[in-house]
């Protein structure tokens, strides 16, 4: 289950100020809330700044499809599954995933590899480019 954790934190900036900044993280191997915010907590504890843990969220991503490269942003596919149910009825399921692309392009390309594997009937129905700065395992 993955968690979406956002958390202010006091940087300095390039000129050499002080600025509260929310940052926004996807954490993944969590059960609780509290084993999100433990995680969060050491995360952010280790560059000694001044923080506030202020929103956590269960996501409604269900996989990461690549791994976080340093400088390339996380984008949230839409996706949608096709299936007939038990009363022969056709429907349709959102899911939600991230791939991590230098541009929304690259992410479509990705994600349209990724869905061609597959056995379902799935389609890619978006792509937006998200806050997410990194995953926490």
């Amino acid at each position: 289950m993955f968690y979406e954790v956002k958390v202010k934190v006091t940087r300095t900036m390039e000129n050499g100020t002080e600025k509260e900044v929310n940052e926004h993280y996807i954490l993944d191997g969590c059960t609780l809330f509290a084993e999100a915010e433990e995680k969060m907590s050491e995360f952010v504890a280790a560059d000694n700044v001044e923080y506030d843990v202020f929103s956590i969220v269960r996501s409604k991503v269900i996989e990461i499809i690549n791994e976080k490269k340093e400088d390339e942003p996380f984008y949230k596919a839409t996706v949608t599954e096709t299936f007939v149910d038990e009363s022969g009825k056709e429907k349709e399921q959102k899911y939600y995933m991230l791939v991590c692309a230098k541009d929304v392009r690259e992410a479509n390309v990705i994600m349209e590899q990724h869905l061609s594997q597959g056995l379902n009937d799935m389609t890619l129905d978006g792509i937006v480019k998200t806050k997410i700065l990194d995953l926490l395992k």
